[in-house]
């Protein structure tokens, strides 16, 4: 388990630019980057907890890990600052 400011230094690091940064759908195997989510002028912080495929009807994925109970091999745990334990999407 990592913190969030651990998480985000290693996205930094692989990515360089964090609009670069690509996540799979543990659902669908879709591969979506952060700068998919800002092109759809939608929230850039839900291209690593929602399937695109909940805004892009084509894909035919509504998956969240808001709407999922245990997902504990297909995402990672991070938490917050403030304590809480989020799930993420795994980075690719």
């Amino acid at each position: 388990m990592q913190t969030d400011d651990q998480w985000t230094l290693e996205l930094l690091h692989r990515f360089g630019d964090i609009r670069k940064a690509t996540f799979e759908c543990p659902s669908c195997g879709n591969i979506q980057s952060i700068q998919d989510f800002i092109n759809l002028n939608l929230d850039p912080t839900r291209a690593y907890k929602d399937c695109i495929g909940r805004y892009v009807d084509q894909l035919g994925c509504n998956f969240s890990v808001d709407s999922v109970v245990a997902l504990s091999d297909e995402t990672q745990q991070i938490v917050t600052n403030k304590g809480n334990k989020i799930r993420v999407f795994h980075f690719i």
